[in-house]
């Protein structure tokens, strides 16, 4: 059991002279919450099983990181925070609940810091949807930077230009923050712009009734934003479309198009992105419209045609709070991505690798399509790995992830990433694999006779298969990451 729900609306009065202790610092959303805390003057601690460099980076701040869970890593009278993923028997979480010290979750300090009286904004942004919400969230905070808006930007990935994923606004006007949907806390939070990219059946741990969870919590924080708020809604996606018909009262509902027509009202529809096309590489250009008027050209160098549609939402969220288009689409067009979002980590034997957080059937399919624009002009294969993340999400997805991979040449899968789930039965990778009809797929453990994981037989074997013009892509929100970095 976890100690979300609980905590959720909890109330959260910080102070500077009370430490913050964050249990699990490490994971991306908790250290850029820490990170923002470190650089508004607050003393921080945290702890975390392993020490990565988002801890590291936290230490040089000033942090003071704990290896392991442990009672005694708690400061005298310490504010505690904790995800979702920490439980009641956290030896870190009973011991604040015996010294009675306040816990909160992320989402309540997140909440804060858009909103509360002592670190909160006056003009927010939230970007969340099941597909593309942290790289939007990097397009809108870079393309608010040059447009002179200075603003706050909290994702749940790294900026490689800004080499963080948590920026702090100097004069605290405007920020632009990554809303979790995986666990129903986006509830907590009351932008005055929002952006949804689509909605899709995730996080099936949480979300146990299927796609009408999901909705049914969008439908709670839709209606609990304030009057004058404003909505951003994709509408070529049928369930974003739909909660676009029935906006709350008083918020502002402001519809995009990836595609040159929808079928619905179309005049309804304010921000367009018309005649897309590849350029070279992956990357793709088109042109914005706004109420039937053109804004001018988005041009885009980083791979992939659905990345198109995700700039078309930062430059609407950014429009909406007067930001210069021509400041906007110049920032993107030399936007780089986030890290593990079709990152180039290296070559071998002039085949490129790339990593990719792709952990969803549409994801999965988005991220091959974008790796096959790209090998018809190097006339080499994808090789795609595919690592499954959670038992849950495969078993309530598994013929939509057993026809995602129709794009790659060669495909591996590896062992579930269990991301603390217990197994169930008959959802295991090399059932799964047997599943997949493509002619080129295998079953390729990475776990070694103790139970650990180990890419290096793997790696070989890539190593091995590799040729001239191939795109070697891994596939999956895990460890899969440390696969295809540091070849030699």
């Amino acid at each position: 059991m976890t100690v979300l729900p609980d905590l959720l609306n909890a109330p959260l009065i910080l102070d500077k002279a009370r430490p913050v202790h964050f249990v699990g610092i490490g994971g991306i959303g908790m250290s850029g919450l820490a990170r923002i805390l470190l650089e508004s003057g607050f003393k921080v601690s945290g702890s975390d099983i392993t020490r990565n460099a988002s801890t590291e980076k936290l230490a040089s701040m000033g942090a003071k990181i704990f290896n392991g869970h442990s009672a005694e890593n708690l400061p005298d009278n310490a504010y505690v925070v904790v995800s979702t993923s920490i439980t009641n028997n956290n030896p870190e979480v009973e011991a604040a609940r015996t010294r009675k010290f306040p816990i909160a979750h992320r989402s309540s300090l997140l909440r804060e810091i858009l909103h509360g009286e002592s670190l909160g904004h006056t003009h927010t942004v939230g970007i969340t949807g099941t597909h593309g919400k942290t790289t939007i969230t990097g397009m809108t905070g870079v393309a608010l930077t040059a447009a002179n808006l200075s603003p706050s930007i909290i994702a749940g990935g790294i900026l490689p230009e800004m080499d963080t994923n948590a920026v702090l606004s100097a004069n605290r006007q405007y920020a632009v923050a990554e809303l979790d949907e995986s666990d129903g806390s986006i509830i907590q939070y009351t932008p005055e712009v929002t952006v949804i990219s689509n909605l899709e059946l995730d996080h099936a741990d949480h979300y146990t009734e299927g796609l009408g969870g999901v909705i049914g919590t969008f439908e709670k924080f839709l209606s609990t934003l304030k009057p004058g708020s404003k909505v951003i809604y994709n509408v070529s996606c049928p369930q974003t479309k739909a909660l676009s018909e029935t906006p709350p009262e008083g918020v502002e509902a402001i519809l995009v198009s990836p595609g040159d027509t929808f079928n619905g009202n179309e005049a309804q529809v304010t921000y367009w992105l018309k005649n897309a096309r590849h350029h070279g590489h992956g990357a793709y250009q088109g042109y914005v419209y706004k109420n039937r008027g053109l804004l001018g050209e988005l041009h885009l160098n980083l791979p992939g045609k659905h990345n198109l549609f995700n700039a078309l939402c930062a430059i609407a969220a950014g429009d909406q709070l007067g930001a210069d288009f021509d400041a906007m689409t110049a920032a993107l067009r030399t936007f780089t991505g986030m890290k593990r979002r079709f990152e180039k980590t290296g070559e071998f034997n002039n085949a490129t690798l790339i990593d990719d957080y792709a952990h969803h059937p549409t994801e999965v399919r988005a991220t091959l399509a974008t790796a096959r624009d790209i090998t018809k002009a190097t006339n080499g294969r994808v090789v795609a790995i595919f690592q499954p993340h959670r038992y849950s999400r495969l078993k309530a997805l598994w013929d939509d992830f057993a026809a995602c991979l129709d794009e790659a040449d060669v495909v591996y899968i590896t062992d579930v990433y269990s991301a603390s789930e217990e197994p169930i039965e008959g959802a295991t990778a090399d059932v799964f694999a047997k599943s997949v009809s493509h002619p080129n797929c295998q079953y390729f453990t990475t776990l070694d006779e103790h139970g650990n994981y180990s890419f290096d037989v793997l790696r070989a074997e890539l190593k091995k298969i590799s040729q001239r013009g191939d795109l070697i892509i891994s596939l999956g929100a895990g460890n899969l990451t440390q696969l295809l970095r540091n070849w030699d």
